[in-house]
């Protein structure tokens, strides 16, 4: 565990080695007391007990409880502080770490899972830095402090009370790797509860047009109350095993206390060191129970920190370089492969070239591997076998965050933060000016809209853009790239689903984006690529044609068969009208 905590903490962890060594000093001098409380029995036993030794030892507990003040307010804010500057270095390299990683993770790991680790389990480590680890240390130096004390009166007593400790401990052990399996559950359970609650607030508006919100949605309901069952289960799991533990320690008291009666007996021991192990020994079992509490708490934060090491393994996305000026932008793949799954793949030994400044269509039924493309390229995947790359340079070879200063992605679904407009439309460059702003939105034909609201430009938009409608959503995502001016572009038909007003609009938003630009595109539409450089007509994981809209007509396979029913279903859309 310690080297666990070393880990997540990083070059922080040395910060605490002041602060833990002033609570173990801490600890030492409260030990003061039990020595001047013997001192006052042996005084009393012998008869030499007077005032001023009285005023000694008082004035001596005084002195030492006041020190002992002193370094635990130092050492305590100490640990407060250093652990909470622990934690802050850990979220946010937690946070470049998740960066850094492939979207694989993301699609093994739901939302919830990921929210959780990076809220309540970094909480819990926090808690194991700043009170759990100080207070085991403390106590632990306490129990072998009175165990030696012990070991001086009688070297048989305290043999008999490690043995007796021991053999509770037992208890403890068994507990907890009965109760971790139930533990980790619970920890499984609260993952699905965020994700519950995450989905619910998301799809608050179809869940209330179904009339399924607040107790109706069962999804939420079910978690919460798996949430209680498992944390019932997981506090019944502990409880005996404790109690048993604490039992035993109690009951040991008892024994031991009858087997130093009969050593005083039998003249083994004086009465001195009789009465001195009956307060040293109903101290430590006091200590022993309350560090076996700490102990099974210890253990179930482990979960949390086992979770968050976990995350912490997970390989980053490899690279060679941090920066790459690309000399040209033609975009290669050669006998590419990849699959989400095992045995199961999407893309089945793909090849082409989009040079630059052409433009490159993806069409094909869904499941085909058009969106695979495109994610590839920006590198939230890395193909399992074969080469992609941008100017002749293998893309994996080049540090994410790099690549993608060269790209521009406009998909259907945009999201917009909760922000202002302009700081929406700056999200690819967050040095522009105003003026570059409300260029690109002139550009991309929202400025007259944004004009026309309250704030103009600082109005603050709902999350996801919740109080836009999906054209002005649209045509501020492409603000964004227009302002973003990258060499490549990324689309998957951008206006698939706007009305005839919106997508005649960001149509022509769209042509002014993708000049002189890379462009490979998701197309939906057929007649909106009749003029592209390059078709690629994919099926099931492979490119079945490949070439110009005129060359795949006179073809007459795959596509013209696509085109030809687009152009019936328009045809008996219109007699319909």
């Amino acid at each position: 565990m310690l080297n666990d905590i070393k880990t997540l903490s990083g070059k922080e962890f040395k910060r605490l080695k002041k602060p833990v060594f002033l609570l173990v000093i801490d600890s030492l001098f409260y030990m003061m007391n039990y020595m001047m409380f013997y001192f006052t029995i042996v005084d009393l036993i012998t008869e030499t007990f007077t005032l001023n030794k009285i005023i000694v030892y008082t004035v001596i507990m005084i002195v030492a409880n006041t020190i002992r003040y002193l370094f635990n307010r130092v050492g305590y804010t100490g640990i407060q502080s250093q652990g909470a500057r622990i934690i802050q270095d850990l979220r946010l390299r937690m946070g470049d770490h998740l960066r850094n990683l492939n979207l694989g993770y993301f699609n093994k790991h739901n939302i919830g899972n990921v929210i959780n680790i990076i809220t309540n389990d970094l909480q819990d480590f926090e808690h194991v830095l700043t009170h759990t680890t100080s207070e085991l240390i403390k106590l632990g130096i306490l129990s072998v402090y009175l165990l030696l004390v012990t070991f001086a009166i009688s070297p048989i007593l305290g043999i008999l009370q490690v043995i007796i400790a021991a053999a509770g401990a037992i208890f403890i052990v068994l507990g907890m790797k009965k109760s971790s399996k139930i533990a980790l559950k619970k920890k499984h359970t609260m993952d699905n509860v965020v994700s519950r609650m995450v989905e619910y607030i998301s799809g608050m508006e179809l869940f209330k047009s179904y009339n399924l919100a607040g107790k109706k949605f069962k999804r939420l309901k079910d978690s919460f109350n798996e949430l209680k069952k498992e944390s019932i289960n997981t506090e019944i799991a502990l409880a005996p095993y404790i109690l048993i533990f604490q039992l035993t320690v109690d009951i040991s008291f008892a024994l031991l206390l009858l087997a130093s009666t009969q050593f005083f007996i039998s003249g083994s021991i004086n009465k001195i060191m009789f009465f001195s192990y009956i307060i040293i020994g109903l101290s430590l079992s006091n200590i022993l129970k309350a560090f076996s509490g700490q102990y099974v708490f210890f253990q179930y934060m482990k979960l949390a920190t086992d979770k968050l090491i976990n995350v912490y393994n997970e390989k980053e996305i490899s690279y060679e370089f941090k920066v790459m000026p690309f000399k040209n932008y033609d975009i290669k793949f050669e006998n590419v492969s990849f699959s989400y799954e095992k045995d199961k793949p999407v893309l089945k030994n793909i090849s082409f070239k989009a040079k630059q400044g052409t433009s490159t269509a993806l069409v094909g039924s869904s499941g085909s591997g058009k969106t695979t493309v495109t994610n590839l390229i920006a590198r939230f995947w890395d193909c399992q076998s074969g080469t992609i790359s941008i100017d002749g340079i293998d893309i994996t070879k080049i540090y994410p965050e790099e690549l993608l200063t060269n790209i521009s992605m406009i998909f259907q679904d945009v999201y917009l933060v909760n922000d202002t407009i302009e700081n929406n439309i700056k999200l690819g460059k967050p040095d522009a000016t105003h003026e570059e702003v409300v260029r690109a939105a002139k550009d991309a034909s929202c400025h007259e809209f944004i004009t026309e609201l309250e704030n103009s430009y600082d109005t603050v938009v709902g999350e996801g853009g919740s109080t836009l409608s999906g054209g002005e959503k649209q045509r501020i995502s492409i603000a964004r790239a227009l302002l973003k001016d990258t060499p490549i572009i990324l689309l998957d038909e951008a206006t698939a689903s706007l009305d005839a007003d919106n997508e005649h609009e960001i149509r022509k938003s769209l042509d002014k984006l993708i000049k002189n630009k890379t462009v490979i595109t998701i197309a939906h539409k057929l007649n909106t690529i009749k003029n592209y450089d390059q078709i690629l007509v994919m099926s099931d994981g492979i490119i079945e044609e490949m070439g110009t809209h005129e060359e795949l007509m006179k073809n007459r396979k795959r596509y013209y068969e696509m085109y030809t029913e687009m152009k019936k279903a328009q045809s008996n859309e219109y007699s319909l009208i």
